[in-house]
């Protein structure tokens, strides 16, 4: 489980981009960048107690009233992986209540979260139920989710998980389960399993080959396939067929027809369901067929094929009509064509001019009932901050947002070397590298024939020198000169 952002003490007006780990059985809160707090905690040192340790009944009510509580050791922090020494006695004595933002599970939802001081023990996290809701509960152990069989195929609140690593996941989450192709494995096992207090109520589920992968075997349950002749169907995150209204729907049950007839049973009281060999020629060796017509919400249940070995598969059927959340338009930057939102309806998503897409371009309305993806967002366009470290070069603007232009300019003695405007692209980098300014300098003058030059050496703008003749001869002309602003003297040498 991971914790961390924004967190803030109350009582103690502190900042702290954090994270809390509980799988440890002392507060530690990890940072991303420095931290500062008010009161500084000088001394940084394990939390006598557990952080599993949380209220029972009668006792400590995370939103009741305020109970009078000893002092609690600061949190021990660690900024970038590295633990922060401690170098006094200051404790949290004043500090009741820590809040963070907690970052929990693979989908990385967003959750308030917070740890209380109780007789000098941090305890806690207690976390908000939902992502708006202003209730806390506790969060107990986190249990542990490994990668998957290659066959098994698992989703979280909706979405496929892709792991590659295993992940923590909080307490009281659920996982859906399913073969990657339903019918063409067994499944054996349970389609979801919830996550209590650190254990998995139940073990991963297998997907066992079937028959068409087993070469017919006669020890191999029969593979199901299905067809839709009208109407829709897919498959949900935990495994079932679920069927659009009045869809007429055939279910083949793979099994070679010289080994004998095997036998459709299924669990929906309504109505009986026709089931023989295929007509086609190509088909009726091998596929045995269980139609169903025009499906109506009473045929959910449990269709089950049982081959004469007495090996079975069965799928699971739901007749219903999905509907997906309406996508919010919030997003005044954001462009999208929805084509409705019933099952297998997409929707796609562009941006405005100057704003970046972030997520996928198109989601699909899932079997399940939600979005195969979070809907995207458009984030502004901004280039890179610019590298300005002449001290003497005049920066107009600041902005750094798709087509705004940066003007540039130099003193008064200075000219500028590069591009006086640059622009920000839409690949978001600049049109040309930021210019610089340099001084301007006149050539060192020379001085006159039967003459000498009195000057300091220095030749940039506003710099003047005075030239002076030898004795016996008469200076013709200006005897001082300035460098001005073109990098020219005001005045030619004169003549002796």
């Amino acid at each position: 489980m991971r914790w961390f952002l924004l967190l803030w003490l109350l009582y103690g007006s502190a900042a702290l981009a954090a994270r809390v780990d509980t799988k440890r059985k002392k507060t530690t809160i990890k940072t991303t960048t420095t931290t500062t707090t008010t009161p500084r905690p000088d001394r940084l040192s394990k939390v006598s107690g557990s952080t599993n340790k949380l209220p029972t009944p009668g006792g400590y009510k995370p939103d009741g009233d305020t109970v009078t509580r000893e002092g609690c050791l600061p949190p021990e922090v660690v900024v970038n992986g590295t633990n922060v020494p401690g170098s006094g006695g200051e404790d949290f004595a004043s500090v009741q209540e820590v809040q963070f933002l907690g970052v929990i599970g693979p989908l990385e939802q967003k959750r308030v979260c917070k740890i209380k001081c109780l007789n000098g023990v941090w305890v806690g996290p207690l976390c908000t139920i939902d992502q708006d809701s202003k209730k806390f509960q506790p969060m107990l152990r986190q249990c542990f989710l490994s990668p998957p069989a290659p066959d098994v195929v698992m989703s979280f609140e909706g979405k496929e998980l892709n792991l590659e690593n295993e992940v923590a996941l909080p307490h009281g989450s659920v996982i859906e389960l399913r073969c990657a192709e339903v019918g063409l494995f067994k499944f054996v096992g349970q389609p979801t399993i919830r996550c209590g207090n650190g254990q998995w109520n139940a073990p991963p589920p297998l997907c066992q080959p079937t028959s068409i992968q087993k070469n017919f075997s006669l020890d191999a349950a029969p593979t199901i396939t299905y067809n839709v002749v009208s109407g829709d169907a897919g498959i949900t995150s935990s495994g079932q067929v679920v069927i659009l209204p009045n869809s007429i729907i055939h279910f083949d049950c793979l099994w070679q027809r010289q080994d004998g007839n095997p036998t459709w049973t299924w669990t929906a009281t309504h109505r009986q369901y026709p089931s023989a060999w295929a007509i086609s020629a190509e088909e009726r060796g091998w596929k045995y067929r269980l139609s169903i017509y025009y499906a109506k919400d009473t045929d959910d249940g449990i269709f089950t094929c049982t081959t004469p070995k007495g090996h079975s598969n069965e799928v699971h059927v739901r007749v219903r009509n999905i509907q997906c959340p309406a996508i919010d338009s919030l997003d005044r930057n954001r462009v999208m064509a929805v084509e409705g939102n019933k099952m297998h309806s997409q929707a796609r998503f562009a941006c405005m001019e100057g704003f970046n897409l972030i997520g996928p371009e198109e989601i699909t309305c899932t079997a399940s009932g939600s979005w195969s993806e979070t809907p995207p967002y458009c984030e502004v366009i901004q280039c890179p901050h610019l590298n300005t470290e002449d001290t003497h070069l005049r920066v107009e603007s600041h902005n750094r947002s798709y087509g705004s232009r940066v003007m540039f300019s130099c003193p008064t003695g200075y000219r500028l070397v590069g591009s006086p405007v640059i622009i920000c692209l839409k690949n978001q980098t600049w049109s040309d590298t930021p210019p610089y300014c340099e001084a301007i300098e006149c050539e060192p003058p020379l001085a006159p024939n039967n003459g000498r030059v009195l000057d300091t050496g220095r030749y940039l703008t506003g710099d003047f020198l005075q030239f002076t003749c030898n004795a016996g001869f008469v200076l013709v002309g200006e005897s001082i000169t300035v460098c001005n602003d073109q990098g020219e003297w005001t005045f030619p040498p004169p003549i002796c």
